[in-house]
C-alpha cells in the first residue's frame, strides 16, 4: 500500500514539473504554434500567436539581413568603379611572333580596363586562340597592372601542304610536329622544307603518327643533333615521294639522299659514317646520289658517283656499292 502511495506522489511530481516548465515557456511567448496549456484541466486550448517582442525581434533581423546586402552591393559597386583599380600598365613578357596589342584588345586586357572585374579565365581563353601562343597565363597585380606570360611555339622547318583543293600553302612546323601559321608575306624562309605532304598526313593541326610527312620530321630531328657532318643548317629540302620514300636534299650538293621508309635512325647513323669516308677522300663533289636501300638488302647503301666531278645531267653515272656496319665505300 506504501508503494503505491509513493509511486503515486512521483507520478503526479513528474507531472507538474512537465506542465510548470509549458506554462512558463507560453508566457514568455513561446513560438509560433505552441500551445498554452489550462493549468486547471490539463487541456490545451488553442493555437497562440507569437508574442509582440518576437515579431520585433524577427523584423530586426530581416532588417539587418538587408543592410548587410546593401553594404555590400555599395561595397562592390564601389570598388568596380574606384578609379585606384583601374589598370595602367599590361606587362607582356615572352612574345615574339604574337601580335600582343591586337589581341589584348580581344580578351579584353588593355589599359582602363578594372582590375576587380577582370576574368582571367576567359582572357587566358581568348589569348590560347592566337596560332602562335602555345601558352599563356595571365596574373593580377594589384592594385592596377597586369602580368601575361606567353610561351610561343618554336618554327622548327616549313612544310609545304597539298589542300584538298590542290592548292599548296607553306606553313610553320615545330619540332613536335604542330603546323602553327601560314608563313607571312615576307616572313623568315630560313629552314628546312618538307615537300610532298598530303592531306591525309595532317590530323587535328599535327602531322599523323606514322605518316611520311612524320618521317621526314624524324629526319630532320636527327640533324638537329647538332652533327658537325649533317647539321640541320645543312639540310635544304626532305622531300616525300611516292617511289623512293624521304629524300634529303642539302644545301651545299645537290645530290639527293634516299632514305626509303623506315629504320631511320639506323640509316641516318650509317649515313653518317659514308659522308665522312667520302669527306675524307674528297669524292664527295662526285657523288650523284646516295641510296640508303640497295635492292633488297637493307645492309647495303648504292652510291652513284659522276666521272671527273662532272654534272650529273650530262655523264652517265658510275655505281658503287657502299656495304654499311663500318666498310668503306667501294670505288669511293
Amino acid at each position: 500500500m506504501g508503494y503505491r502511495i509513493q509511486k503515486a506522489a512521483l507520478w503526479r511530481s513528474q507531472r507538474n514539473k512537465k506542465w510548470f516548465w509549458r506554462a512558463k515557456w507560453a508566457r514568455r511567448g513561446g513560438i509560433l504554434g505552441r500551445r498554452r496549456l489550462n493549468l486547471a484541466s490539463g487541456q490545451s486550448l488553442s493555437y497562440a500567436s507569437a508574442s509582440p517582442s518576437f515579431l520585433l525581434a524577427g523584423l530586426r533581423f530581416v532588417l539587418g539581413l538587408a543592410g548587410l546586402a546593401l553594404l555590400g552591393w555599395g561595397a562592390a559597386y564601389a570598388l568596380c568603379h574606384w578609379n585606384i583599380f583601374h589598370v595602367t600598365d599590361v606587362q607582356v613578357l615572352g612574345a615574339r611572333m604574337f601580335a600582343g596589342q591586337q589581341t589584348l584588345k580581344l580578351a579584353g586586357v588593355q589599359p582602363g580596363v578594372n582590375l576587380v572585374t577582370l576574368d582571367t579565365g576567359e582572357a587566358e581563353a581568348k589569348i590560347a586562340a592566337h596560332p602562335w601562343v602555345a601558352e599563356v597565363r595571365v596574373k593580377k597585380q594589384w592594385p592596377a597592372s597586369v602580368l601575361v606570360q606567353v610561351r610561343e611555339y618554336e618554327p622548327f622547318a616549313l612544310v609545304n601542304l597539298t589542300l584538298e583543293t590542290g592548292e599548296s600553302r607553306l606553313c610553320y612546323l615545330d619540332a613536335d610536329g604542330h603546323i602553327i601559321d601560314e608563313v607571312p608575306e615576307n616572313g623568315a624562309l630560313d629552314y628546312p622544307v618538307i615537300n610532298g605532304a598530303a592531306p591525309d598526313d595532317i590530323v587535328n593541326g599535327c602531322l599523323a603518327q606514322g605518316s611520311r610527312a612524320r618521317e621526314a620530321l624524324q629526319v630532320l630531328r636527327l640533324a638537329a643533333r647538332g652533327n658537325a657532318l649533317l647539321p640541320l643548317q645543312s639540310v635544304s629540302e626532305v622531300r616525300i615521294t611516292e617511289q623512293k620514300g624521304v629524300v634529303l636534299y642539302l644545301t651545299e650538293h645537290p645530290f639527293p639522299i634516299h632514305f626509303g621508309e623506315g629504320e631511320l635512325r639506323q640509316k641516318f647513323g650509317e649515313l653518317l659514317r659514308v659522308l665522312k669516308s667520302l669527306y675524307d677522300s674528297g669524292d664527295i663533289s662526285r657523288v650523284a646520289a646516295l641510296e640508303m636501300e640497295y635492292g633488297d638488302d637493307v645492309n647495303k647503301m648504292l652510291c652513284r658517283l659522276t666521272q671527273s666531278g662532272a654534272s650529273v645531267e650530262q655523264d652517265q653515272p658510275q655505281k658503287a656499292r657502299v656495304a654499311r656496319k663500318g666498310r668503306k665505300a667501294q670505288g669511293i
